[in-house]
Formats: structure tokens, C-alpha cells, sequence
């Protein structure tokens, strides 16, 4: 993931946070719901690419 898709897909999941809110505070569940599985989806996109990058820099440190 480049630095363009990295700030990308922050201000995506801040724009989504800031709508699941709104939509918890006027008690439309059926809209936060949506907004919600918006969020989980980058979150679990970034714990992906995480673990990914974990795994390459373990195995650059191990042929050092």
C-alpha cells in the first residue's frame, strides 16, 4: 500500500466514523449499521496489510 491509498483510505474510514455517528445520534440504526461494516472493512483491510508487512520485515531481518 502506497502513501496515496494509505491517506486515501484514512480519510475515508474518518468520513465513515463521522457519518456512523451521526447516524447513532438521530437513532437511525439501519444507516449506522451500513457505516459500521464500512468501518470494519478498512479495519480489517489495514490488520491484513499489517500482518503483511510484518511477515516482510521478518523475513528481511532474518537474511541480515
Amino acid at each position: 500500500m502506497n502513501r496515496q491509498q494509505f491517506i486515501i483510505m484514512a480519510l475515508f474510514t474518518v468520513a465513515e466514523t463521522y457519518f456512523f455517528n451521526e447516524s447513532i445520534m438521530e437513532q437511525r440504526y439501519i444507516v449506522a449499521l451500513l457505516w459500521a461494516i464500512l468501518i470494519l472493512r478498512n479495519f480489517r483491510v489495514s490488520y491484513i496489510m499489517g500482518k503483511i508487512v510484518s511477515a516482510i520485515d521478518d523475513h528481511f531481518r532474518g537474511k541480515k
